[in-house]
This record gives structure tokens, C-alpha cells and sequence, in this order.
């Protein structure tokens, strides 16, 4: 009968395998720890990390994407959710923020130390979470599941479950050993607070249509990798400089900045359309070569992220014409 329990579990568990959420629970973590080297690929795949890494990864990029759909926020919402994310990961969860033995393994050590925090390295790390691990990975899932775009990925209890997991996180893994002090830590869950509340505020501006040119601009994806590789390259060099750390900090902020301007200026397409994806590919594309590079001086497991990395980005690109052309909207 079609009304058993069995009937009704197995068609439940293979609209799961086909859905959006599935997606995001397995790219995210990818996305966020696999390219970035973080997790080898091979570590990520043992259960129990990989079930911490969906709760924590998966979970987040889920509850952005879903409060962006919901709330109307726009993919400028989007973005500020993933600011929010990456201050909740990296400062409540991970807590590099505040992790001196984190600030010497990265070679940046106590440069921009300011209130118990590595400034420059929360602001590299939040800029990595906000494109990598939370817009990237739901445009991708977008993409792969064109036909979920419009309409929610999960239902209202599941979406409280998905905050609820995401809120036990720093109890599953919290650094409780290198907790700064308690107004720092109020500080930064103060911050995640305003940045969400700023989220709703700009992602609900009213966004004006430009005037649209259907030909995708094909050299976005060269200009994304340059602005990537330049902030990295600053990022990991500025802390050896005399340079005060405010004008250090900014100067690593520079690529992605302008990385910004130009595209929303100049793109012909919405981030969910051709020139969308060429963004996407020219950002991986850096973490394949990055990848390849940390493998070759002795991380070989990093060459298979490298690999499956560059297969993902090729079958991508490939995909682009086929993906619906949008005109570019204003933020």
C-alpha cells in the first residue's frame, strides 16, 4: 500500500538523495575545509568528521541560503549572512580569532593583535568563509539544482533542527582552551547579531534592474583568480612589513574590494547567471593550483583535492551556457 510507513520512508529518503539539501551538506564542507587544506580530503570522508563537518559547514550555508530565500534578502543578504557565518565559525566556534599557536603555524604571529584578536587573520578567514564556504557552495547547489532556486529546501522544522545543530557546534568542538576573555568572546556573538540584522537591512533595498547586455563578459573568471591570488599573497606577506597593522589589514582587503567593485560593475549576468559561474570557476581554479602546490611540498594528500577539485571546476565550466542568463541587478 502507498500509505505504509515503508512506502512513506522510502520515498522520503529518495526525495533526500535528489535534493538541494543533500547537496549542501556535502559541498559545504568541502568548499569550506577540503580546498583550504584545513581537513585532508581523506580525513573529511571518515563519518564522524564528516558528520561534524555537515552539522557545522552544511548546516550554516543551509540556514543562509534558506533565511535569504524566505526573507527576499537578495544575493547581497546572502553575502552578509556568509560575513555572519564566518565570525560565528572562526570566532565562537573554531576561535582562531583568539588561537596564538593558529597566528604562528599560519606565519603571521602577533601582527594586528588588537583586543586578544589576530585582525588580519579574521578578517582573511571571514573573507574565505563569506565567498568559499557559504555563497559558493549555495550557487553551485543552485546550479547543479536548477529547479530548487525558487522555492525552499526544507520545511520550517527543518529548518529550526538545522539551527539547532549549528548551535551546538561550539559545544561538539568549541576550543574552551583558548577562550579569551568573556567581553571578547559577548563582543564577537554581538558582532554575528549586528551583521545579521545589517543583512536584513540591505537585503531588502530595493534592487534596480541595469541595463542588461546578454553577452557574458568571459574574462570575469581571470579577473576573480587574480583578486583571490592577490589577497592571499598580501595576506601571508604584509605581517613581514613595518607597515602599521590598520594600513597592513586594508592593503590585504584591497584585491577583494576591488574584486567586488569591478565585478558588480561590470558583470553582463546576476551572480546566478554565465557571468556568475565564471566567477566560481576563476575562485576554484586558485584553490586547485594552491592545492597542487601545498601537495607537491608534501602534503600529497592535498593533490587529490587538487584533482577532484579541478574535474568539479571543468564540468562546471563546461555547464555555463546552459545556465539561465540573468540581467545584472544593482546591490
Amino acid at each position: 500500500m502507498t500509505d505504509s510507513p515503508e512506502f512513506q520512508v522510502g520515498s522520503w529518503f529518495r526525495q533526500f538523495i535528489r535534493s538541494p539539501v543533500l547537496l549542501i551538506l556535502l559541498i559545504a564542507p568541502y568548499f569550506g575545509e577540503g580546498l583550504s587544506g584545513s581537513s585532508p580530503p581523506l580525513t573529511l570522508l571518515l563519518p564522524w568528521n564528516l558528520a561534524y563537518m555537515a552539522a557545522l559547514y552544511g548546516c550554516g550555508a543551509l540556514l543562509c541560503r534558506e533565511i535569504t530565500h524566505r526573507f527576499n534578502l537578495g544575493f547581497t543578504g546572502l553575502v552578509m549572512l556568509g560575513v555572519a557565518y564566518g565570525v560565528w565559525e572562526e570566532a565562537l566556534v573554531d576561535r582562531f580569532w583568539f588561537f596564538p599557536k593558529f597566528w604562528e603555524d599560519s606565519d603571521i604571529g602577533t601582527y594586528s593583535v588588537f583586543w586578544h584578536t589576530n585582525v588580519l587573520l579574521a578578517t582573511h578567514l571571514t573573507v574565505f568563509h563569506t565567498v568559499i564556504s557559504i555563497s559558493a557552495s549555495v550557487l553551485v547547489v543552485e546550479w547543479l539544482r536548477p529547479r530548487s532556486r525558487h522555492v525552499a529546501w526544507t520545511s520550517r522544522r527543518g529548518l529550526i533542527v538545522a539551527a539547532v545543530v549549528l548551535a551546538l557546534t561550539p559545544v561538539i568542538y568549541g576550543e574552551f582552551d583558548q577562550r579569551p576573555p568573556t567581553p571578547v568572546l559577548v563582543a564577537a556573538a554581538g558582532l554575528v547579531i549586528l551583521v545579521v540584522v545589517a543583512a536584513f537591512a540591505v537585503g531588502r533595498w530595493p534592487r534596480t534592474t541595469r541595463c542588461a547586455e546578454r553577452q557574458p563578459r568571459r574574462w570575469l573568471g581571470t579577473l576573480a583568480f587574480s583578486c583571490v591570488l592577490a589577497h592571499w599573497i598580501l595576506t601571508y606577506s604584509v605581517a613581514e612589513t613595518n607597515i602599521p597593522w590598520p594600513a597592513g589589514v586594508a592593503i590585504s582587503l584591497a584585491p577583494v574590494a576591488l574584486g567586488v567593485v569591478l565585478v558588480s560593475q561590470l558583470a553582463a549576468t546576476g551572480p546566478y547567471g554565465g557571468d556568475g559561474v565564471r566567477v566560481i570557476v576563476g575562485l576554484l581554479a586558485f584553490f586547485v593550483l594552491l592545492d597542487l602546490l601545498v601537495g607537491f611540498l608534501g602534503r600529497y594528500d592535498m593533490i587529490l583535492s587538487a584533482l577532484i577539485t579541478a574535474y568539479f571546476v571543468r564540468r562546471l565550466y563546461a555547464r555555463h551556457d546552459s545556465i539561465g542568463v540573468e540581467p545584472a541587478q544593482a546591490a
